[in-house]
């Protein structure tokens, strides 16, 4: 069983990690990673992050096969995140068009997958600026933007919830790991379930440039 522990910029979700997973699990990108910057080239940033994120999916599959269950700091099927980018207005769509091609490609050589349950952690937005500022480990900068992704990150898991009901759930930052038990899914590398992910978040933003046309 592959679990991601998801949320906001500085909900706790790496202090999740630490305080409960007795082994290794998936850490998310340190903060000193030799990435092209966010607005660098759409074609360079989405081929290095659907990589770096098909190596984490990788290193899943191992802890998985070591320990029975594999825990990731964030999902490894990183497209909400330039999803929420362009959906949030902080980037325009060729990121999220490039990064959709990759993502589907990396499925379809299974060199990426659904992780088998999605644990959202979540935090007021006083409570995260507030960690983020206090934060002497990470500098983390454009929090603000990625606070403007929120919904737009919730948007994208609630698709999944959709199509996969009970693979997202809340997660209260007390609960224990051996308590989340869940079955592998059978749509672990399911392309068609990608299409229609994407297909639905497609149809929720046409109906809403409808409405805002009115």
């Amino acid at each position: 069983m592959i679990i991601a522990i998801e949320g906001p910029s500085a909900a706790g979700k790496t202090t999740w990690c630490r305080a409960h997973c007795p082994y290794p699990w998936v850490e998310e990108a340190p903060y000193h990673i030799a990435a092209p910057d966010l607005y660098a080239d759409p074609a360079e940033v989405g081929r290095f992050w659907v990589n770096h994120n098909s190596g984490n999916w990788q290193r899943a599959l191992e802890l998985e096969r070591e320990h029975g269950i594999a825990v990731c700091d964030g999902d490894p099927f990183h497209l909400y995140f330039s999803w929420a980018l362009w959906r949030s207005g902080a980037l325009e769509s060729k990121l999220f068009d490039i990064e959709c091609r990759l993502y589907r490609e990396a499925f379809e050589r299974q060199q990426m997958g659904f992780v088998d349950l999605v644990l959202w952690l979540e935090a007021p937005t006083g409570e995260l600026r507030r960690r983020a500022k206090g934060d002497s480990v990470r500098k983390r900068k454009r929090h603000e933007i990625y606070l403007a992704l929120v919904p737009w990150m919730k948007q994208w898991f609630d698709a999944r919830e959709r199509l996969l009901p009970g693979s997202v759930r809340p997660l209260n930052s007390d609960a224990r790991l051996e308590e989340l038990a869940v079955e592998p899914s059978s749509h672990r590398y399911d392309v068609a379930l990608t299409d229609a992910m994407l297909d639905q978040l497609k149809s929720i933003l046409r109906e809403a440039l409808v409405k805002s046309s009115f």
